[in-house]
């Protein structure tokens, strides 16, 4: 199973978020992360994919886990995702070759037509104040939640 990161840049109501140029989720806006690399701590992998996708300094204290979910096409098991909200950091978000310039959205005015059908299930949960272990199942091509099902994290 392939583990992955999801960060979401926070300063009181405004999430910073941009949007994906290649790779899996090409054309949407979001958090920056992707893959964990082999024997590399999640934490650790947040951190580096901060640093190359949005140039910034990251330590492991602004680093909130709000989140773990794990994501399906179909019945397959595409990866499991850690979600942080990051509190604080060092330089200004910028793009890169990943990642477009970034925006400032406010929590409760979120660009859902831009971002992944399941982002307005289970972002609002999080940035709601809860913290969640959860399944998203999406039909196949990846483009609509099929099912969503989620826990208190423990």
């Amino acid at each position: 199973m392939q583990l992955s990161t999801l960060s979401f840049l926070t300063r009181g109501d405004e999430i910073y978020l941009s949007g994906k140029r290649r790779g899996f989720g090409k054309g949407y806006l979001n958090g920056y992360g992707g893959k964990v690399a082999t024997n590399e701590v999640v934490e650790d992998a947040a951190i580096r994919e901060l640093r190359e996708e949005a140039g910034l300094t990251v330590s492991a204290q602004n680093l909130e886990r709000v989140g773990i979910i794990d994501f399906f096409e179909g019945n397959k098991h595409l990866f499991e995702c850690h979600l942080f909200f990051v509190t604080g950091w060092r330089g200004e978000p910028k793009e890169s070759e990943e990642m477009a310039e970034p925006s400032r959205y406010n929590r409760n005015t979120m660009p859902y037509d831009n971002m992944w059908g399941g982002d307005r299930v289970w972002l609002p949960l999080i940035f709601g104040g809860k913290k969640i272990r959860a399944k998203a199942y999406y039909k196949e091509g990846m483009g609509e939640l099929a099912h969503f099902e989620y826990e208190a994290l423990a």
